[in-house]
């Protein structure tokens, strides 16, 4: 695979997450809490904030909860605490609406997966408080789906976006009756056939919800995959050091791993993303065994391990994520898309050209 990858610096590699992650000082923040989440948090050095818009970055990318009080100055705890504090309350919260829907769901016979931050926080983090996540992701089969959905507006959820087409099969979102975003997916990944793959195996039970979450070489394929399948700028650290913790705190099979990824159409984006984590923590056997996974083809290397948003390029990839038997349904709204798609896509067809034509001078 790496033959086929874009040789790039540790600062081009932190880009791949958040183009504004260019800063010296921003950078080498970054490298010290992917060493507290490497090393269970042995701290070393003192992590400062000063740098511009720090702040902001760090709650973009949900990172407070990692700092511990002892690593910044001592002017910074106070604030640093009153952000964890209240983070903390926000993530009982979720974990109550977890509960309430995955009760529901039992009760009407439909089988789940908890996902992401509410699952690797317990089972991936020495506290599950340190993985601060924003909304209940879970994953139901797709043929229940339209079930789900039934059975969470009974309660009082209502549509938190505009539903995707329905030929995406993307899943839903909604919002339970205190706010609180719950994400029913229908698919692990949008490039992922539909189908019961991801219920074949029977998962990791959870002991602080009445549910299971994928076992931890799955856990590891949905992390690379979200964090790398989401377009330049809107990617979170928070699903990088989920890879980190992984690999800290469980021998995973990248084997069992790689041939989960083949199932769901996704090994050459896991497998990319496995590579950034890998080069950023220098994990030698793990860039070694990923030479044996798929490589990106062009549109996965030009529109996913580039620093800037390419939508041009996303649209003509997005008609790879329908399903297939539904391409040629979903062909008129893809040849033409919405007024606010059309003027992204202008925009980005502009700012393209206006790059081509700066490399040439």
């Amino acid at each position: 695979m790496s033959r086929f990858l874009p040789q790039l610096t540790r600062r081009e590699l932190w880009a791949l997450a958040d183009p504004r992650l260019t800063e010296p000082d921003v950078v080498v923040v970054m490298e010290q809490i992917l060493e507290l989440v490497g090393t269970d948090w042995k701290v070393e050095a003192s992590v400062d904030l000063r740098a511009p818009l720090m702040r902001q970055y760090l709650s973009d990318h949900r990172l407070w909860p990692l700092l511990p009080l002892d690593a910044v100055r001592s002017s910074v705890r106070p604030e640093l605490r009153h952000r964890q504090v209240a983070i903390s309350a926000s993530q009982m919260r979720l974990r109550s609406v977890a509960t309430e829907v995955l009760e529901q769901f039992d009760a009407e016979g439909i089988e789940s997966r908890v996902l992401k931050g509410l699952a690797t926080g317990e089972l991936d983090y020495p506290n599950y408080l340190l993985r601060h996540t924003g909304d209940v992701d879970l994953a139901v089969r797709p043929e229940r789906l339209d079930d789900a959905v039934r059975v969470l507006r009974g309660h009082g959820y209502g549509d938190r976006y505009e539903r995707f087409s329905p030929y995406l099969s993307y899943g839903c979102t909604l919002e339970a009756p205190n706010g609180v975003e719950v994400d029913l997916h229908a698919r692990l990944s949008r490039r992922s056939p539909l189908g019961d793959r991801l219920f074949q195996d029977l998962g990791e039970p959870l002991s602080m919800l009445p549910g299971y979450a994928l076992s931890a070489a799955h856990r590891l394929v949905h992390a690379s995959g979200h964090f790398l399948i989401s377009p330049p700028g809107a990617r979170r650290l928070s699903g990088l050091f989920d890879i980190t913790r992984m690999h800290a705190c469980h021998d995973v099979d990248l084997e069992k791993a790689r041939r989960f990824a083949a199932d769901l159409r996704i090994e050459a984006l896991v497998g990319a993303g496995l590579w950034v984590e890998a080069m950023l923590s220098d994990r030698v056997d793990v860039i070694a065994q990923l030479d044996t996974w798929k490589a990106p083809d062009w549109l996965e290397r030009n529109t996913r391990l580039v620093p800037e948003r390419r939508l041009l390029l996303d649209h003509l990839g997005r008609y790879r994520e329908v399903p297939r038997g539904r391409r040629l349904r979903y062909l008129p709204a893809w040849l033409l898309p919405t007024r606010r798609q059309r003027r992204l896509l202008i925009g980005s067809a502009r700012g393209t050209a206006t790059r081509l034509t700066q490399g040439r001078r």
